[in-house]
């Protein structure tokens, strides 16, 4: 058997609606018999004010409140007997004036006609007649019957949209985020499908990122655990070395301390690098902008990179000076970043290579650090700014270099407001350009 509960939204519908209809119903009917009571009313009282014109005036009108409740006519006493009128009929014979009716009164003429009165109604000896009470029920079956097709509408309405916002809440819950309201119309329902949509949409988008970001951070604890397990090893076996005494004689003494010193200072290298990018990560490494000449700035990165440059065979072009360009920044991190930039193009171009660097002025300032080396492979490319990632490792020059000198470069002008951007061609060389806003 099909029930509906007492607090469903179809149910307090249909209560509504019986009520609204009954109450109109009522009301509309209980004025329309007011308005009817009045004019009875007054026109009883326009006869008794005429008694010559109306002779024998109607009843005076009966109208209570509970006849405005139950939606009664107003009701009359029982008129007077009539008294019985004179026979007028003249005889045969009889003779009358030209214009002058036959049965009429002569004054009869010069009086107004008479108003009809309204039909008699007695008043009822109970509650209602049975008549009536017909009447009560017809109106209560016509009003249930209008309630209950204006609830399976307007229900439908409300519940079907209220049904479709608890299934999406209910995914939400379960975090299906993939799930969608749908809309319906352009009504509040729908504003609020598409505000769960939106939520759902960004709450999704959230938890992907939270995972990318958590794959991430295991993958940058298992890079660190395999850039200091090499260095480790190494010192571990130096040490070892020095302490069983196999490295006793001077030669071998001295290299192994060299070892154990070239080994500490590249842990130390890895852990500062760490430390910076971890920092830069949480923003908590301090920006000291003040005013600064980005050009004489990047004359003192290309010069302080020659010997490295000599060093490995790269043909580093000179920086030549030009008229100033200012701009606010951090002159400690701006240098660190170009310096990070210039020491990896040196690493990788490869012996023979060229590396240059020019700046242009503008609303945002752009620094192109370019090279004439191998390249970077095309897959490789989107990521070149990952931490701990590199092309191959067998290309890097020496073991100062563990993958993090872009990605805290890139960290570090991100903390500017600027980026960078690299465009490679394997066999042509790479180019890096360095935006940076003048405020």
């Amino acid at each position: 058997m099909f029930t509906v509960p007492r607090d469903s939204v179809r149910f307090q519908v249909a209560v509504a609606v019986l009520v609204t209809i009954t109450l109109s119903w009522v009301l509309s009917t209980g004025l329309a018999n007011y308005l009817n009571y009045l004019n009875i009313k007054s026109m009883h009282q326009t006869m008794l004010d005429h008694p010559g014109r109306y002779p024998q005036p109607i009843p005076e009108p009966k109208f209570d409140m509970t006849d405005f409740l139950l939606g009664r006519p107003p009701s009359q006493p029982e008129p007077p007997i009539a008294p019985q009128m004179p026979d007028i009929n003249p005889p045969a014979d009889a003779q009358f004036p030209p214009g002058r009716s036959v049965g009429v009164p002569p004054d009869a003429l010069d009086q107004p006609p008479l108003m009809a009165p309204p039909p008699y109604r007695a008043p009822s000896p109970g509650i209602f007649t049975p008549l009536e009470l017909r009447w009560v029920l017809l109106r209560l079956v016509i009003a249930l019957s209008l309630a209950v097709l204006a609830a399976l509408w307007i229900g439908d309405k409300l519940t079907k949209p209220l049904m479709e916002l608890t299934d999406g809440a209910r995914a939400f819950h379960s975090r299906d985020f993939n799930y969608r309201v749908p809309d319906y119309d352009q009504s509040e329902f729908t504003e609020v499908a598409t505000a769960m949509n939106d939520m759902a949409q960004e709450v999704s988008e959230h938890i992907r990122s939270l995972e990318a970001d958590a794959e991430r951070r295991r993958q940058f604890l298992a890079d660190i655990a395999h850039e200091l397990r090499s260095p480790v090893t190494t010192m571990r076996t130096m040490a070892g070395a020095l302490q069983d005494g196999i490295a006793d004689e001077p030669l071998r003494r001295e290299r192994a301390i060299s070892v154990l010193v070239r080994t500490s200072e590249r842990m130390f290298r890895l852990v500062q690098d760490v430390m910076e990018l971890v920092e830069l990560d949480l923003d908590k490494l301090p920006v000291n902008r003040i005013e600064v000449d980005l050009v004489n700035l990047v004359a003192g990165v290309i010069a302080s990179n020659e010997p490295e440059a000599v060093k490995a065979g790269i043909i580093l072009k000179p920086f030549e000076p030009g008229m100033s360009i200012q701009a606010r920044v951090d002159p400690d991190r701006i240098t660190q970043a170009l310096d990070n930039i210039v020491g990896n193009a040196i690493s990788y171009a490869g012996a023979g290579a060229s590396v240059s660097a020019t700046i242009e002025d503008g609303e945002n300032i752009r620094i192109h650090i370019i090279d004439t080396g191998i390249g970077i492979p095309a897959k490789d490319l989107p990521h070149i700014l990952d931490s701990f990632y590199r092309v191959n490792s067998a290309r890097s020059p020496g073991e100062n270099h563990i993958g993090l000198g872009l990605s805290i470069a890139s960290r570090m002008l991100e903390s500017h407001g600027g980026k960078i951007t690299i465009s490679s061609q394997e066999g042509k060389g790479t180019s890096v350009t360095i935006l940076i806003p003048k405020t």
